[in-house]
């Protein structure tokens, strides 16, 4: 892996710079542009990759949906994995990655989420759900873009999050759909979120498929028979 070339690749228009081997972190996020993150690619002894989360600000996060299915559509497509299955492992855990190269479609498999309601004072009641990251589901009526832009930053930085939250502002479409807006800890404004995604779905408290569509796109969610979360959804090379 070391020799192989950094890509700029995006899952549903989140946008990733993805280095393979070990690097400087710091030289590695000066050229990450208007990138939302660097995702590091390096060689596991009992699964095929591992993959740190670098956020732009340059803290570090435990999983990346929409990164995950990017690293394992390169990797298949470079040949160094055989058959269509990539297992990659996150500081989240091991995610199994079944992919389509001929769509360039990608279902990961993450965790078993967990979730429960919190409400503050200075902010409508949310839903907390765990994906191996924490996200905060806020449901709105509105337009989630503009709720996004007068809550967003608010309920990330919140005190009650001492490292920061992931907030999806979510507006129910239908019993199968939802739009969502992101706002990411150490990124800021998103145009997808795949763990959000995620988040949103199991906050809908509905078995699925859902479906959720942001600016980057729609990705599907279900449940597996072990009750994990599986996310289907476009990984592209810039």
């Amino acid at each position: 892996m070391t020799a192989m070339q950094d890509v700029r690749m995006h899952g549903a228009s989140n946008r990733f710079l993805i280095h393979f081997g070990q690097g400087d972190v710091q030289q590695l996020l000066s050229r990450l542009g208007d990138a939302d993150g660097l995702l590091l690619v390096e060689q596991d002894q009992e699964v095929d990759a591992t993959m740190r989360i670098i956020n732009a600000d340059g803290s570090e996060a435990k999983q990346c949906g929409n990164g995950i299915r990017c690293v394992a559509l390169h990797l298949l497509k470079s040949k160094l994995v055989d058959g269509n299955t990539v297992t990659i492992r996150t500081l989240a855990g091991v995610s199994k990655c079944e992919v389509s190269e001929s769509s360039n479609e990608v279902a990961v498999t993450l965790c078993v989420p967990t979730k429960e309601t919190v409400s503050f004072t200075s902010i409508p009641e949310l839903t907390l759900v765990d994906m191996g990251n924490q996200n905060a589901v806020l449901w709105v009526e509105e337009d989630p873009l503009k709720v996004r832009e007068t809550m967003g930053e608010q309920i990330a930085t919140h005190k009650t999050f001492t490292d920061g939250m992931n907030v999806h502002i979510a507006r129910r479409d239908g019993a199968q759909y939802a739009t969502c807006a992101s706002y990411e800890r150490g990124v800021g404004n998103t145009h997808a979120s795949g763990t959000g995604g995620a988040a949103v779905f199991v906050a809908s408290g509905v078995q699925g498929p859902f479906y959720v569509s942001s600016v980057g796109g729609t990705l599907t969610f279900s449940y597996n028979e072990k009750g994990e979360v599986v996310m289907a959804g476009p990984a592209c090379y810039e």
